[in-house]
């Protein structure tokens, strides 16, 4: 005979804690019906599988055993049986069979619920009126999302504001964000403030940027931006993008366009779409920073793939038409479909403009063996011209040395001066550089520098997907110094490393 195994609830106290006089017994010993259970289990049956993780949960029937009840619990979840589901929640809540992990606990929660669970829901309303913080969030949740029960967001504001006035700076931060979507700036205020003066970096964020904008609360634009600053510092990608703001407009801080650029760099390798656009356009613009096409391409690329298609389509046709820019992306379009002499067209017009990337992509068509008239010598002594101050123009010229195409090949010489351009921060020799010191190719072989130039490109947003294959695996062996961390190695793998210049130039 199957029974269904209930989560009991929520909070650590109504885990499963009492042992039954069975706790002891074995399988051997037990009766048919429970041997015919665990018959059912391992041949896959979900509703068996969830049972007996209940067994070595509880250690009824079976010696108690966290690690077990999870295996087979995640067994079952993964057919699809909601109860195993929330079950396995209850783990990551308690720590049980794995390490603790609220956020994980969660979601298995209100994945729980979401797929039918109407008892785990009703449990935790049960909770959370008796005042259990982390019941109220979940039912706060499930009314926000419309998970297991229509959307309502007054009743997503009760639960909250429950958990809130507990103290719970989770609840704070997120009532704020709750009640500053519904357009109650004031009373959203309020709840950040004390989020922030709990520490909470996020609530510490929206409480300096309201400060700043004047949002819900009279405009104190330097301690907002004192505030702000605290948060950028501390890692949070959205205050760094920010920050960026503030130095670029003089908000709150002393106008620095060099710390604005710094700042929207940290942001966009950390994937903020705003910062990657707006760094676009400093190196376009040339604002805090030399001018760079390569770099604008690159960042305008990135943008693309996070919503800015439009806002770049009208820059190319209605704003900057006709302009160095737009002659240097339909350059790079045109050598990419090996148009070589459409190319040196358009990239004489950047060179005549003043702008090194013209002279630099000039080069590169010269040297191009493909090019009916390429000239070996003469694409070198143009990237020379430039390399002192180029990042790029070091990174092919390394590439040519390296490959001997038209020079004699040239190891030491090819890292010099990948060397250089990693040290000006360029991506691609930072990635190149590192496989070179991965693979003991030129160089004398190293993990540890390898990793090095890894986490620097890795950082800045432009790894790429060999090098993030490599990095992987560094963290999967735990070479170059670092621990072996799996979960490290696949979060890495499942980044998008993908250059995305050539879906840009569709647009040129």
């Amino acid at each position: 005979m199957r029974k269904r195994l209930y989560v009991l609830g929520i909070a650590i106290s109504l885990a499963f804690c009492l042992i039954d006089v069975y706790a002891q017994q074995t399988i051997e010993e037990a009766t048919d019906s429970i041997k015919n259970i665990m018959a059912l289990a391992k041949k896959g049956d979900a509703v068996a599988q969830n049972e007996v993780g209940g067994w070595y949960y509880r250690g009824r029937h079976v010696r108690q055993n966290y690690e077990e009840a999870l295996q087979w619990w995640s067994k079952s979840a993964k057919q699809g049986n909601v109860e195993a589901i929330g079950n396995m929640g209850l783990c990551y809540q308690t720590g049980h069979g794995v390490g603790a992990d609220s956020l994980r606990a969660v979601k298995l929660y209100q994945r729980s619920i979401k797929d039918g669970n109407k008892a785990l829901f009703n449990q935790n309303v049960n909770l959370a009126e008796k005042g259990n913080v982390f019941s109220n969030m979940l039912i706060a949740s499930c009314f926000q999302n419309g998970f297991g029960v229509a959307k309502d967001l007054d009743k997503a504001e009760q639960y909250l504001t429950n958990a809130a006035n507990r103290n719970c700076v989770t609840a704070q931060r997120d009532l704020g964000l709750l009640l500053l979507n519904g357009k109650r700036s004031r009373e959203a205020f309020q709840w950040f403030k004390k989020g922030a003066s709990s520490g909470d970096i996020s609530s510490t964020f929206y409480y300096g940027k309201m400060l700043v904008e004047g949002l819900g609360v009279k405009a104190a634009k330097k301690e907002g931006a004192n505030y702000l600053l605290k948060t950028a510092e501390a890692g949070f990608p959205q205050a760094m993008y920010y920050i960026g703001n503030c130095y670029m407009d003089g908000e709150g801080l002393t106008r620095n366009a060099e710390q604005a650029i710094k700042w929207y760099k940290s942001a966009a390798g950390k994937g903020v779409p705003n910062a990657q656009w707006k760094l676009a356009q400093c190196y376009r613009e040339g604002i805090g920073t030399d001018i760079n096409f390569d770099q604008a391409l690159y960042w305008y690329a990135e943008s693309l793939q996070k919503g800015y298609s439009r806002a770049f389509r009208q820059l190319i046709v209605d704003s900057i038409s006709g302009s160095p820019f737009v002659a240097y992306l339909k350059g790079v379009k045109a050598y990419t479909n090996k148009d070589f002499e459409t190319a040196l067209k358009e990239f004489k017009i950047v060179e005549k403009a003043k702008i090194a990337d013209g002279k630099v992509m000039e080069a590169a068509v010269i040297a191009n063996p493909n090019y009916a008239k390429h000239n070996i010598k003469k694409g070198i002594k143009l990237l020379d011209d430039v390399s002192k101050t180029n990042a790029l123009a070091m990174y092919l010229l390394g590439a040519l040395y390296e490959a001997g195409k038209g020079v004699n090949k040239d190891m030491k010489v090819a890292v010099a001066y990948m060397t250089k351009a990693a040290d000006m921060g360029y991506g691609a020799a930072e990635c190149a550089l590192a496989d070179m010191y991965f693979e003991g190719r030129g160089v004398e072989q190293s993990y540890q520098k390898a990793v090095a130039l890894y986490e620097k490109a890795n950082a800045q947003g432009q790894l790429n997907e060999n090098a993030a294959k490599r990095y992987a695996s560094c963290y999967e062996n735990g070479w170059g110094g670092l621990e072996k961390d799996s979960v490290k190695a696949e979060e890495i793998l499942k980044t998008d490393c993908k250059n995305h210049v050539s879906e840009i130039l569709k647009l040129v």
